[in-house]
């Protein structure tokens, strides 16, 4: 209880569950990659790019949660509109090519974290949620481009 204490700090649960949700995306990106750690053969830029279209629409499920919420009361229609945005992007993106799949992933984790900050700074989403969204989506982003790049060289 004492996380709620302080609605700046990001609670432990949700930090530790949000950087556990990290491993996949980097432990696929360098699997990617020469000399980098042999993994279980399910570590393919496949499965890649079916774990990121999983908490893409993770994310969006959130976002409907909020319109549901007590934060979400001045733009619930609108909000549950977009959050199903986010499952579309990531079925689409599975269906595709991988590097294009692998573009539209990049860009629905960078519209997805825009949406995110712009709520917590109109105040719609507390102000830790921002936060754990940058820092988690910095990592997520650099993961993909790191599978997106390694499928040129």
């Amino acid at each position: 209880m004492a996380d709620l204490a302080d609605p700046r700090r990001i609670p432990s649960g949700a930090l530790a569950l949000g950087l556990a949700g990290l491993v996949p995306f980097v432990a696929i990106a360098l699997s990617q990659w020469p000399g980098g750690p042999e993994l279980l053969p399910f570590a393919t830029l496949t499965s890649g790019i079916v774990y990121g279209a999983v908490i893409l629409s993770f994310l969006g499920g959130i976002r409907w949660g909020t319109a549901i919420g007590p934060y979400g009361a001045w733009t619930q229609a609108r909000d549950m509109a977009m959050s199903v945005l986010p499952s579309l992007a990531a079925w689409i993106a599975v269906l595709l090519p991988p590097s294009a799949g692998l573009c539209l992933l990049l860009i629905g984790f960078l519209l997805q974290a825009l949406w995110d900050v712009i709520d917590v700074e109109d105040g719609r989403l507390p102000s830790w949620f921002g936060r754990l969204r940058m820092m988690l989506t910095a990592v997520v982003v650099i993961s993909l481009l790191a599978m997106l790049v390694r499928r040129f060289i």
